[in-house]
C-alpha cells in the first residue's frame, strides 16, 4: 500500500504515543506505533480496499499533532467508550477502527456507526490495500493539458469549469510523493 506522508517539521516520538494511550485509554500495538512513528498519517490517494463484503477507499490515515488528519481533531472519547481508535477515514465519512486487540474494523457512519471486521491486525490490513500510483498526467499543468487537447482536435471541450477541475486535481497531487508502507 502506498502513502503520501504529511509534511511534518516535528516528528512525533514514543511519549506523544503514550500520552495518546493514557489520555484515551487505548493500547496500540507495536505495528501501530511503529506506523505512527515512521509516518504519522498520511494521504493514501488512488488506494482502495475490499475485505469481508466491505469495499471502500482510503482517504487517508490519522497522525498526531499538528498534521491535516490529527486524531486530536476528532471526538475521540465516544470511541474510546466503544474500546476504539478512528486510525483512517474514506471519503464517504465512514472510519476505519482498531480495537484494543489491534483488529481492524470497519465504522459504518450510515449504519450508526456499526462495525465490520476487517483485519487481524494493521499489517494484514496495509497488505489488503490496493493503491495506484499516482499519474504524472494528475501533475501536468493546465497549459500542457489544454495543448494536448488541442492536438488531439478536442479544443472543443476546454471550458473554466474543465480547468477548474484540472486546478483541483493538479493542487491535489502536485505535492504528494508516495512511497509503500513498510513496517
Amino acid at each position: 500500500m502506498l502513502i503520501s506522508k504529511f509534511s511534518v517539521s516535528n516528528p512525533i516520538k514514543e511519549e506523544d504515543i503514550l500520552i495518546l494511550e493514557q489520555k484515551y485509554n487505548v493500547s496500540l500495538s507495536e505495528d501501530h506505533k511503529k506506523f505512527l512513528l515512521l509516518y504519522n498519517g498520511g494521504y493514501t490517494p488512488k488506494t482502495k480496499f475490499c475485505m469481508n463484503k466491505v469495499s471502500s477507499d482510503l482517504r487517508g490515515f490519522y497522525g498526531i499533532g499538528e498534521v491535516p488528519l490529527s486524531l486530536e481533531k476528532l471526538e475521540i472519547n465516544e470511541w474510546a467508550e466503544r474500546d476504539l481508535l478512528p486510525i483512517a477515514s474514506d471519503s464517504f465519512g465512514n472510519f476505519i477502527v482498531i480495537n484494543n486487540n489491534g483488529g481492524i474494523l470497519f465504522s459504518d457512519h450510515e449504519k450508526n456507526f456499526k462495525t465490520t471486521f476487517l483485519a487481524d491486525n494493521i499489517k494484514t490490513f496495509f497488505g489488503k490495500c490496493k493503491s495506484e500510483i499516482i499519474s504524472e498526467n494528475s501533475k501536468k499543468s493546465i497549459r500542457e493539458r489544454e495543448q494536448e487537447l488541442i492536438a488531439a482536435g478536442r479544443a472543443d471541450i476546454i471550458s473554466d469549469g474543465l480547468r477548474k477541475i484540472w486546478q483541483a486535481e493538479i493542487d491535489k497531487y502536485s505535492k504528494m510523493v508516495q512511497e509503500e508502507i513498510i513496517l
